[in-house]
């Protein structure tokens, strides 16, 4: 039985050079939902994690209350893996709509493996900042500027798309939704200030 390490050091590797390749090598693993579902969970509370470590030492003035719902161990990990299956659900079904063949069960996948590259990016930000903190702000720059790289790849590579302008811009008119939908869901929960009346 092949260990686990080498595989996911190698699949890294792997996305970071052909992301494409790379995304279909994910799906080609053919993983039980209840995998896929174990790892969207297992990927949330390490993002909790981080967060809440991150938060210990970040002076109090600058603790967004976003990041205090992040934290809170609770509604942190809904609130994770809500948004998570939000990506995925709209990965899935704005590009099934222009004609992609990707499914759910695939996008929940990929959008998982893409939230555990970001948790590596994100202790790699940690130790950083210990020791060169505008280094740690630029790494996180540079964190979500992969993200979208390859969360644009990983879903041409879902629906079988060749034109990754084209998914770019089903990707920015997702996000706006995708906001959307986040900012009432926190607006809910009592995190976004009320509007004040002019």
């Amino acid at each position: 039985m092949t260990a686990i390490g080498p595989v996911i050091v190698d699949l890294v590797a792997h996305t970071l050079r052909r992301p494409r390749e790379a995304a279909r090598r994910l799906i080609d693993f053919d993983l039980p939902m209840e995998a896929r579902w174990l790892g969207l969970l297992l990927v949330a509370v390490v993002a909790l994690l981080e967060t809440r470590i991150a938060l210990l030492f970040m002076p109090s003035d600058q603790q967004a209350a976003v990041f205090a719902v992040l934290a809170d161990p609770w509604l942190g990990v809904a609130f994770q893996i809500l948004s998570l299956v939000i990506i995925a659900g709209a990965m899935a079904f704005v590009g099934r709509i222009f004609g992609g063949q990707g499914v759910f069960a695939d996008a929940l996948l990929l959008v998982v493996w893409l939230e555990f590259l970001l948790t590596l990016a994100q202790a790699v930000q940690m130790l950083v900042m210990f020791v060169a903190p505008p280094l740690a702000t630029l790494i996180a720059f540079a964190a979500l500027g992969m993200f979208l790289w390859l969360l644009a790849h990983f879903t041409a590579a879902l629906h079988g798309f060749r034109d990754l302008a084209k998914v770019f811009v089903g990707m920015v008119a997702s996000f706006f939704v995708i906001v959307a939908v986040l900012a009432v869901l926190l607006a809910m929960l009592g995190v976004l200030p009320p509007i004040e009346k002019v």
